[in-house]
């Protein structure tokens, strides 16, 4: 089977508007019913089903209200995956893994690995240095 490659980079693209546009309509309709967000650092770790995911995105989105994801580059796609890394930038508003908002700007680098189904996101393996958003927000040294 050939890769659409567009598509799947446009999927990925519009999921992204749409969580920087903290549009949860747009984001869960770019995804399939059996969805999931797999946050490796997060103590909660894994969201599954779209009530999850929503659940995820809302408490990123008060932790950051003005959360921003910027794509950096696309590593590889393929029928069922693809790898991209990213730019996480906001103002610590909210908990941070139990930290309370310290009103300070967060940037930290994420990679992400992408669950494609069918040209559909079915899901997010999302990975980055929980430490260093610690110590930006003052909680480490």
């Amino acid at each position: 089977m050939t890769v659409n490659t567009e598509a799947i980079i446009a999927e990925i693209n519009a999921h992204l508007a749409a969580e920087n546009a903290q549009d949860l309509d747009a984001l869960l309709e770019g995804m399939t019913d059996d969805c999931f967000n797999l946050v490796v650092p997060d103590p909660h770790r894994l969201y599954a089903g779209p009530a999850e995911v929503a659940r995820r995105y809302r408490g990123l989105w008060a932790t950051f209200p003005d959360l921003k994801v910027q794509m950096r580059r696309i590593i590889s796609v393929q029928e069922d995956a693809a790898v991209s890394e990213h730019t996480l930038s906001g103002t610590h508003r909210g908990s941070l893994f139990g930290v309370p908002g310290t009103g300070k700007h967060v940037e930290v680098a994420t990679a992400v690995v992408w669950d494609i189904a069918d040209g559909r996101i079915r899901g997010e393996t999302v990975y980055f240095d929980a430490a260093t958003m610690l110590r930006q927000v003052g909680y480490l040294q």
